[in-house]
């Protein structure tokens, strides 16, 4: 008799139980078991009640038995606390706030559709401002791998739900790296789509402009997975790419097969040797790959990238949360507000000077990548201690964001893949970035790199 409690979560586990007919109900008992115990972790705001769960179990037992497609039976899934469920309050994390939504997103909608099971939401950096994982109420989510350190954030419960195998998938945000910073902590996949690409209909906003929801997984194939199935175009998201239904999704080779890298001169690990000699390795296996790597100036992505979250584009921050701000500051994160406060005294003026820098910046590196396939950094350049971020909140978490801010300014598509155990023990990632529209090739970029890490270093993900 099969042991339900050992059986991974991952995609590949969950179909192989089932071929041996094992019944699916019985898995999403067990994502409900694990996630029950694991309820004092911070990992959760709110789980969905039990009989909410097994009223949903019973609903696509009777699809099932009338022979419907439902690619994601058996499956689990979790959302970061700003994407909206259904009967489950918003939070984003904050006391003070808290909104009831009649409608589920889309995306969530869309994965329930295919048979997914939602287990419940997951604890953020409040108001999805932050990187780290620790501007929430207590209990602070913890990393996965290490309890000392940062999960990363802001989608921090969303990828430790995955990397600690309580669900198979979670869904976050992504403003300046949350759906990439969090996957490299926490040694899981981390795919960041094309802006646009993902209906954001019904996520609580960091940026209408740059926001986009990205996926957690275990491996690369199951994250394009759940792409697939919630890409496309949204005539009711003015956020929506009217050609989302247009771009290939599918693997396919890159027109050439060169890969930017930074200037060796310009890569920066903050003195953290563990990273910097992890990501030489990761780029050794990238190329056995069968790729050219060319080295490019890396200024003008570190430039853009400081429009995110030190320009007048902050300001953006007051129209979701602007209320809560107005009347209810005493329930905000003290590093929250200074992230955000900044905004009330940007000029109309100065944030359209911003968006015109941003247009230069995007032109620029257009430019630099037309030659290339992709751009590969190092997802996250050292991961902090919790006791180290808590020191000194402000500039290590920008520091967390060094290879991420730039993508979402300079409407890049990204994937953070696990790469090599660093030699203390901590995951590391390549994050590889493409002009938009280049998420099939990604894909196969991605997951090529996946399989070399694996035969270079015995290992999926360190989780």
């Amino acid at each position: 008799m099969t042991d339900v409690s050992r059986i991974s979560l991952s995609f590949s586990s969950v179909r192989e139980a089932l071929t041996r007919r094992l019944n699916f109900k019985s898995l999403i008992e067990e994502s409900v078991r694990r996630a029950r115990a694991a309820s004092g972790d911070g990992i959760f705001t709110a789980l969905v009640p039990e009989a909410d769960v097994f009223d949903r179990v019973e609903q696509l037992q009777r699809r099932a038995d009338r022979g419907e497609r439902l690619p994601l039976l058996g499956l689990t899934f979790a959302v970061k606390d700003n994407i909206h469920v259904a009967g489950m309050a918003t939070t984003s994390n904050c006391p003070g706030l808290s909104i009831m939504p009649a409608e589920s997103a889309r995306a969530v909608r869309l994965v329930e559709e295919a048979g997914a099971v939602l287990i419940g939401k997951n604890t953020m950096d409040q108001f999805a401002t932050g990187l780290n994982g620790t501007r929430s109420p207590e209990p602070l989510c913890c990393n996965a791998i290490d309890r000392n350190y940062i999960p990363g954030g802001s989608s921090s419960g969303s990828a430790v739900a995955v990397a600690r195998d309580i669900v198979s998938f979670a869904l976050g945000s992504d403003t300046g790296g949350s759906g990439r910073v969090p996957a490299a902590c926490n040694g899981i996949v981390g795919l960041k789509p094309t802006i646009g690409l993902v209906s954001t209909r019904g996520l609580l906003f960091n940026s209408r402009i740059l926001d986009v929801i990205p996926v957690f997984t275990r491996q690369v194939e199951e994250a394009y997975e759940i792409l697939e199935l919630i890409a496309g175009y949204d005539a009711d998201d003015p956020f929506s790419r009217e050609d989302a239904g247009r771009i290939d999704l599918a693997m396919r080779e890159p027109d050439v097969r060169t890969i930017a890298i930074p200037r060796a001169d310009q890569l920066r690990f903050f003195g953290d040797d563990h990273a910097a000699e992890a990501f030489q390795a990761n780029i050794e296996a990238l190329g056995t790959c069968g790729f050219d790597l060319v080295e490019i100036d890396f200024r003008p992505f570190e430039e853009a990238g400081r429009l995110v979250f030190q320009s007048p584009l902050v300001a953006e921050r007051l129209c979701d949360y602007g209320e809560v701000i107005a009347n209810r500051p005493d329930t905000i994160h003290p590093a929250v507000w200074a992230a955000i406060e900044p905004g009330l005294s940007y000029t109309a003026r100065e944030a359209f000077e911003a968006f015109y820098e941003l247009r230069r910046r995007r032109n620029d590196v257009v430019r630099q990548l037309s030659g290339v396939s992709a751009l590969a950094v190092p997802t996250v350049p050292t991961i902090f201690t919790i006791e180290q971020m808590l020191a000194e909140p402000m500039t290590r978490n920008s520091i967390m964001g060094t290879y991420t801010y730039f993508a979402n300014p300079l409407d890049l598509c990204a994937v953070s893949v696990p790469g090599k155990r660093r030699n203390d023990g901590l995951p590391s990632a390549l994050c590889f970035a493409a002009i938009a529209g280049q998420d099939g090739v990604l894909r196969k970029i991605a997951s090529a790199f996946e399989s070399a890490s694996l035969n270079a270093h015995g290992e999926l993900c360190p989780a």
